[in-house]
């Protein structure tokens, strides 16, 4: 993977300064929820364009309408994925009212009913942190399968999905690291920043917005070099044989 073009790729646009300004607007605006969409769906949009070879492919932010349903795609095949801990959260809760219960119905000590809540969530932690490492890998895969059908439905084949994270398991592993690495860079760079008086402040204030939608752009050109060493054919599901 060419990790450094994911990060300088951006200037090559003669119009990369008024698309990086729309973007950190839509990303102030994004405490409204649906301009959280579209930030989603351009950088969807970026991993389509690197993944069709496009010498320039930051999209415009014309077509408002295919950004939103195709970041409104994403967080829904997301949400589907997720829903398995969010199940598993339920019932620690359930479980935990139900201790509750038990201690006041019966002579169980307080102690008992505390050790058990305090195993009923350690379960649940050690669940989510399995659950999340797992998500780390699918949740690239889950973009790149849409971009490379088009179509929601596709995120749902789950066993192309995880053939995509088996045959791409380094690749994967690289573009969530590197956005994650950057942004730790970018912060640290920002609370210096934000020492120094005056300008270093503004400049961090400023640099802080850029952030996020910069590092989208990062990602979404990570996901579409993966996207692109893939092809078009989505691999055998193998997972069923």
């Amino acid at each position: 993977m060419d990790v450094a073009k994911a990060f300088t790729y951006f200037a090559e646009d003669e119009r990369w300064l008024g698309k990086l300004v729309i973007g950190v607007l839509v990303s102030l605006a994004s405490f409204l929820i649906l301009p959280g969409f579209l930030l989603s769906g351009y950088m969807v949009g970026i991993t389509r364009n690197v993944m069709n070879g496009k010498k320039r492919p930051l999209p415009e932010w014309e077509d408002l309408g295919t950004l939103f349903m195709d970041g409104l795609s994403i967080v829904v095949a997301s949400i589907v994925y997720t829903l398995p801990f969010w199940l598993l959260t339920c019932i620690a809760f359930i479980t935990t009212i139900g201790f509750g219960g038990l201690s006041e119905a019966t002579q169980i000590s307080e102690d008992a009913v505390a050790a058990g809540i305090l195993a009923t969530w350690g379960l649940i932690g050690c669940l989510f942190i399995i659950f999340m490492l797992a998500f780390f890998f699918i949740s690239p895969a889950i973009v790149i399968q849409y971009v490379r059908e088009g179509n929601l439905s596709a995120c749902f084949r789950f066993g192309e999905v995880l053939g995509i994270v088996r045959d791409n398991f380094g690749d994967i592993l690289i573009a969530g690291l590197t956005p994650f690495a950057a942004s730790l860079v970018l912060s640290i760079v920002v609370t210096a920043l934000n020492a120094i008086i005056c300008i270093g402040t503004v400049i961090g204030f400023l640099l802080s917005f850029v952030m996020g939608p910069y590092l989208a752009a990062v990602t979404g050109h990570l996901y579409g070099q993966i996207a692109s060493k893939i092809g078009g054919t989505p691999p055998a599901e193998k997972f069923a044989a």
